[in-house]
């Protein structure tokens, strides 16, 4: 079917009240779905942005913080997620373009509606493409780095169950966008393109689904929404911890990962309190070989040092093993202490790595030879907390709260930039999502305030018991949204019950 019987078809149905022509039913409809795929687009920016912010900070984390090999790739799968989610929206975005310039109305709306289909489906969708990935590169990370005791147990337990009460806001968020702002779209094209290509008239459905758009258009000429943003100051107050606090962990987990900040008093060591200065110098010389051939990896030369009866109870495939595990779950051996003591001919050396210290206890034999090596996690040093809050907010941590601050702002800014109109107040209803979706007065039975702190949103219910959330007092220009609202709201509607809640100069 052509556009010419497209139209002679829409001026043969019923559905002229008030007379609107086929014309301008299709670009009613078009205009809708520009500022959909402007919104769709501004969205994507956003959660690219995000991103990469996500990258960037667990890539952070993978070189500084994370010690264990889990942590590690919990940070990977994380850094995956990311470019895997940055991947699905590209491709969803770049697979359902609009439809050439040279189109028919009939070919445009099927290339619109292909695109809604395929939000819809991701919004769908997003637990498992989106959530689930980040969430279980999140818990590997966490409990990779459990190192045991009550308090990192309960921390780790607070910590999963924030995640997860986070992530159940974030699913149900989009599944209420997904209901309120793009099937209607979806069942509204379906409609359009239905009556186009059967022939059949819209049925009541069809009708009621295609309503909100007639009346708009209707009073397109006569009546403007009189237009409201959510105020800067209200995201920000927000938005701005948010990104601060990306910083205070960040800072917090590189503070703790830095030993400077614990008493430099050192555990004493199960071992005898002294050595005598001949055998220091002997086993001093045996460890200083040895770890610099731990640092090298040349874990050949490690078994010329053993004697007879450790090269056959430690041989050169146990030996390659065991070293390169301790070398991937602590690092390079940076420095190491003298000898803190010995008991039974074994003599203990602190070792001072990457990723954590060591006690390794030597045995040796008359002729210098290693007869009995032995490692073990060393016991931390009692935590001073003045050098712990010290070290928390140096210089060099405080040089980064201004650009953090600052990003705090700029993503403000951004989300106002991308929000524009959040409300709109006519005589025909309340547009909401950019005028996306119109609430009529007559539809609303029910207006409940909705408190989230100091912030005060209303609950839009109609007659089916359908809820739609509205910004309300962190709007601009209460004196103008209240003038708004009385002049266009029905008489005694319950929405003039809540003008109380604004706060007018």
């Amino acid at each position: 079917m052509n556009d010419d019987e497209l139209k002679k078809l829409w001026q043969q149905q019923p559905l002229r009240d008030p007379a609107i022509s086929p014309a301008q039913v299709m670009s009613a409809m078009q205009s809708k779905t520009t500022q959909l795929r402007r919104t769709l687009l501004a969205r994507d920016i956003l959660e690219l942005a995000a991103c990469a912010v996500v990258i960037i900070i667990f890539g952070i984390f993978y070189f500084t913080v994370s010690r264990t090999p889990i942590s590690r790739l919990g940070d990977l799968i994380v850094i995956g997620s990311s470019i895997f989610i940055a991947w699905k929206l590209v491709h969803a975005h770049r697979s359902n373009p609009p439809a050439l310039p040279g189109a028919t109305v009939v070919e445009s709306l099927r290339a619109e509606l292909n695109a809604v289909r395929a939000q819809s489906q991701l919004l769908g969708n997003i637990l498992w493409w989106y959530l689930l990935p980040l969430g279980i590169g999140i818990f590997v990370c966490t409990w990779g780095s459990f190192t045991g005791g009550l308090g990192g147990l309960v921390f780790n337990i607070i910590y999963t169950i924030g995640v997860i009460a986070l992530y159940a806001f974030i699913y149900r968020l989009n599944q209420s966008a997904r209901a309120k702002q793009l099937l209607p779209v979806e069942r509204q094209l379906e409609s359009l393109i239905h009556s186009a290509e059967t022939g059949e008239p819209p049925d009541e459905t069809q009708v009621a689904n295609l309503r909100p758009i007639f009346l708009s258009m209707a009073a397109a000429d006569k009546v403007k929404p009189v237009e409201f943003k959510v105020a800067f100051w209200q995201i920000a107050i927000f938005g701005v911890p948010g990104i601060v606090g990306i910083w205070f962990f960040l800072m917090l987990a590189l503070t703790m990962d830095n030993k400077d900040w614990k008493s430099k008093a050192q555990i004493p060591e199960t071992f005898a309190p002294s050595v005598r200065a001949e055998e220091t110098n002997r086993y001093s010389v045996v460890a200083r070989k040895l770890i610099d051939l731990l640092n090298t990896g040349d874990y050949a030369a490690v078994q010329k040092l053993y004697n007879p009866g450790m090269r056959n109870a430690f041989p050169p495939k146990e030996t390659s093993g065991f070293y390169t595990q301790l070398a991937t779950g602590f690092g390079r051996i940076e420095t190491f202490d003298v000898p803190t003591g010995g008991n039974g001919g074994w003599t203990a050396f602190r070792l001072h790595c990457q990723r954590g210290e060591l006690t390794m206890s030597l045995a040796l034999d008359a002729d210098d030879k290693i007869s009995g090596i032995y490692f073990k996690p060393a016991r931390e040093s009692s935590v001073n907390f003045k050098s712990f809050v010290l070290g928390l907010f140096s210089w060099q941590h405080l040089v980064w709260l201004p650009p953090f601050f600052l990003g705090g702002l700029l993503y403000s800014w951004l989300i106002q930039k991308v929000t524009k109109r959040a409300v709109g107040i006519s005589i025909l209803g309340i547009h909401l999502c950019k005028g996306q979706n119109l609430i009529l007065w007559d539809e609303i039975r029910e207006v409940r305030p909705l408190k989230i702190l100091h912030v005060r949103n209303l609950w839009l219910i109609r007659e089916s018991g359908e809820k739609t959330l509205m910004h309300w007092t962190p709007l601009e220009g209460h004196s103008d949204l209240k003038a708004a609202v009385e002049s266009s709201a029905p008489a005694n509607h319950p929405i003039r019950k809540c003008l109380s809640l604004l706060k007018c100069i």
